[in-house]
């Protein structure tokens, strides 16, 4: 392939920040189909049931909670552990290409641990597949393997801490998607699993590279322009080499260009990038949002001085809002028996105009989460 093309100036840190927002549907809503927005932005953590729903919100536009319950029913969005071995929905669509390019380091990962237990990993993963041709429990997996191998035969071979040794060895090569009612709002039942060929008979698997290539390419419209770094935090390829050789693979459909901070930031050609003059509405993040976790460095949306706030030592990212384009503060509701109060937590001082549209909009998400309630508030910690 022909190399990719270099851009003139560097794009300032609010240049990354507007872009990012477009393609995030935070500057503008999305419209259309829970599926499509999901597959626009590449899949959406979720591994706590209700932030995705809230997350969508923030993003597509009239979303209610019915339409992406059913849009799961129905097997055009999933839930699935993918990127970074994390549990997401992704578009159906979207799914075996996203198991493929995040499935390299799981596998190798796990591959170590089976060797040195002298099982065949590959082996094991045919037969889970076989086995959850119907929708299976952890406890009936590791039931039917029994007889192979148990939790108890690898105690000394497992990382220390680790449980349910026998599922994450033999699912480690991926393959598999949850059953309804896992991913709806509000539940927390234990998943049950299928055999994602059973679940999306049409979906096909690339290869690797063609994997890694095609999810740099999603990553790139969602959250570009980035880094290789950005690119390999966000799929959980810490090998950089194999993240800078796809990027090399695509050619001339990748453009280059700098950070103001000198760092090498890469897109696909012919996506523009938004002017930094452009306004930011304020909008809500997500516990765990995406636009936060899938970035080396955060500083286009999440400013520095604000990022011990924000970020937690387990991994933890708590709910933020967004006031001119950056995280401005933190958020919760709390939930009575005949109301729900949305609280506003603040780094510093909030303009007026900005306030007034937070409040607003902060209504219409509590009035999202909890409709059942008779009373819906915003309320403010501190001096807002």
């Amino acid at each position: 392939m022909s190399p990719s093309k270099t851009t003139g100036s560097p794009l300032s840190l609010r240049t990354l920040n507007r872009t990012t927002l477009a393609r995030q549907g935070l500057l503008e809503r999305f419209t259309g189909s829970p599926a499509t927005a999901i597959g626009r932005l590449a899949g959406l953590q979720a591994q706590h049931a209700n932030q995705p729903y809230i997350a969508l919100w923030s993003r597509l536009d009239g979303l209610t909670i019915k339409a992406l319950e059913t849009a799961i029913d129905k097997h055009d969005v999933v839930r699935a552990t993918v990127m970074r071995s994390t549990l997401h929905l992704v578009a159906a669509d979207d799914h075996g290409l996203l198991d493929v390019a995040s499935g390299e380091v799981r596998i190798a990962y796990w591959g170590e641990v089976a060797r040195r237990a002298d099982l065949d990993m590959d082996a094991l993963h045919k037969e889970l597949l076989r086995f959850c041709r119907e929708p299976r429990l952890v406890a009936e997996i590791e039931a039917h393997f029994d007889e192979t191998m148990s939790d108890a035969s690898l105690e000394g071979i497992m990382p220390g801490g680790v449980g349910r040794a026998v599922f994450r060895i033999a699912g480690a090569s991926g393959g598999l998607v949850h059953v309804p009612p896992s991913g709806h709002w509000k539940e927390h039942g234990r998943p049950r699993y299928i055999d994602a060929h059973a679940w999306l008979p049409d979906v096909e698997r690339p290869s690797a590279l063609a994997a890694l290539q095609i999810a740099i390419e999603r990553f790139l419209g969602a959250y570009g322009p980035a880094s290789a770094a950005d690119i390999g935090k966000w799929v959980g390829q810490p090998r950089k080499p194999k993240v800078r050789a796809a990027i090399e693979g695509l050619g001339e459909r990748i453009v280059r260009s700098t950070g103001e901070d000198g760092r090498e930031l890469v897109d696909l050609a012919g996506l523009q990038v938004t002017d930094e003059a452009t306004a930011a509405p304020p909008r809500f993040l997500s516990r765990w949002d995406s636009v936060l976790i899938a970035y080396d460095v955060r500083d286009r949306i999440l400013p520095e001085a604000h990022r011990g706030a924000v970020t937690k030592k387990n991994g933890d990212f708590l709910p933020s809002f967004l006031v001119d384009g950056f995280v401005a503060g933190l958020w919760s509701v709390e939930e009575t028996k005949g109301a729900a109060v949305l609280r506003l937590a603040p780094f510093g001082k909030v303009p007026a105009t900005d306030k007034r549209a937070l409040e607003d909009e902060g209504e219409r998400l509590v009035r999202f989460m909890a409709p059942e309630v008779d009373r819906h508030e915003v309320r403010w910690e501190g001096d807002g």
